[in-house]
């Protein structure tokens, strides 16, 4: 995949550029200054391992000129950069393609200059060339809306697990334990995840590379062991007789004392109940010399104390285990997500519109729906229960008149089922829409409904 040619001036010796190869060290070193903790600390040895790798080649959703930067030619100082990684997500079994900038940062001597903003111009521009439909981020709070971007996701967030609530292991050997899984084990855990992602609205598509990629060894010449840290670790759940029985996804590291745990799903035939607390139980060792090895790294460091269950509002792992073992839940945070062409996507997932539609009150309904955004809007025309046309549309000064409104981006918390009218209209005074059928055809046309998209670094 090229990188757009050229450069870009921004004026006062400062320059837009994507990145070669050439570029991994010297933005390691920037995004290693970028994300330190305090001002006073050392470049992040950590973040300078992470970018080094994901400008390797190795990585399956960027590579090295998928970073932009902007660099102060007077003294050749790259001051602000970030990537954009690409997936593949689906929406209902439709499936989308997905530009997802990261690891945004500036030096704080060139702040408030709209550095940022043009680096995103830069990623929109390139993500639209690529044919990508929606722009997703994992940010600090409120910074992304000003690039277009919506909460409109859940991410993360759960429960969390103390290891004085696990009940203690039985006398007899426990039923299920964990074992690392290998590269052998990929179309099994495969497999698992694409059976659980069916109850999700909105997931993402996990290739066999990038399962591959969480168990590859990343000891190399320049990167030795355990500079870099994946992200997932991988284990296999085995009963008794050593039968693959289901898979745990959680972090390699432990933060603030807590040890993350992604996922924890069954093969066809397991119970989860059975497995839960063994597995709960086998978890703890993992998260204690997880966190042995934190305080050895880092002398601000803690002692493991918890395992956070970071499956959003709903798991069935959540009821099985119940509030004596998982008595605390933990807000779930929320995926920044921008649509710039609204009425393409909403054509894209015609076919989940439409079946929602059927199967509602409103079956065969026939008519129009204006949808007014202030700054713009949409028409939707039905014809016998089907879509006909999704367009923009404006409301006229004289003339036809909206349905309902909504502030600009609050919409796409509905279409993506994070929030439903109800809960749209009690938070925000200017979501209106009327009484009766257009109420109904909005409640049809887009329900509420749990989204869980794993996060991949």
């Amino acid at each position: 995949m090229s990188a757009p040619a050229g450069l870009r001036p921004l004026g006062d010796n400062l320059v837009l550029r994507w990145a070669t190869p050439a570029d991994a060290e010297r933005l390691a070193e920037s995004q290693a200054l970028g994300f330190r903790d305090a001002e006073a600390d050392p470049p992040s040895p950590r973040h300078r391992a992470f970018v080094l790798e994901l400008m390797s080649g190795r990585h399956p959703l960027v590579s090295s000129e998928d970073f932009v930067y902007v660099e102060d030619t007077s003294n050749g100082r790259i001051i602000a950069s970030s990537c954009l990684m690409h997936e593949r997500w689906e929406y209902d079994g439709i499936p989308f393609r997905v530009g997802r900038p990261e690891f945004v940062v500036s030096d704080p001597d060139y702040r408030n200059r709209g550095l940022i903003r043009s680096i995103f111009a830069a990623l929109h521009e390139r993500s639209a060339a690529l044919g990508e439909a929606v722009q997703v981020i994992t940010g600090i709070p409120y910074f992304y809306r000003q690039f277009g971007y919506e909460y409109a996701l859940d991410l993360e967030g759960g429960r969390i697990v103390y290891p004085a609530t696990i009940p203690p292991a039985p006398a007899e050997p426990e039923a299920y334990t964990l074992r690392n899984a290998t590269p052998d084990d990929i179309p099994f855990i495969a497999a698992i995840y694409d059976r659980q992602r069916r109850y999700s609205l909105v997931s993402a598509t996990i290739p066999e590379d990038y399962w591959r990629y969480a168990l590859a060894d990343f000891s190399t010449p320049t990167q030795p062991a355990g500079a870099f840290q994946r992200q997932w670790q991988l284990r296999i759940i085995v009963d008794r007789a050593d039968a693959a029985c289901g898979y745990v996804r959680t972090g390699t590291q432990t933060y603030g004392g807590r040890l993350y745990c992604y996922e924890v799903a069954t093969r066809e035939g397991v119970s989860l109940a059975a497995v839960a607390l063994p597995t709960m139980r086998a978890l703890l060792p993992i998260g204690e010399a997880a966190a042995i090895a934190a305080l050895a790294a880092n002398q601000e460091g803690e002692a493991f104390t918890q395992i956070q269950l970071c499956m959003e509002r709903e798991h069935p792992l959540y009821s099985v285990l119940g509030d004596g073992v998982a008595p605390r839940f933990i807000e779930p945070y929320a995926w920044y997500v921008r649509v710039p062409d609204l009425a393409g996507f909403l054509r894209t997932i015609t076919p989940v519109l439409e079946r929602r539609l059927a199967a509602s009150p409103l079956a065969a309904y026939s008519g129009e729906l204006r949808l007014d955004f202030f700054r713009d809007g949409l028409r939707l025309t039905c014809a016998d229960g089907k879509l006909t046309a999704i367009e923009p549309w404006r409301r006229p000064i004289w003339g036809e008149r909206q349905h309902a409104t909504f502030p600009p981006l609050v919409f796409l918390k509905l279409v993506f089922g994070h929030r439903n009218l109800a809960e749209l209209r009690y938070a925000f005074p200017d979501v209106r829409a009327g009484q009766g059928e257009v109420v109904a055809l909005l409640e049809a046309l887009f329900p509420k409904r749990h989204s869980r998209v794993a996060a991949r670094d």
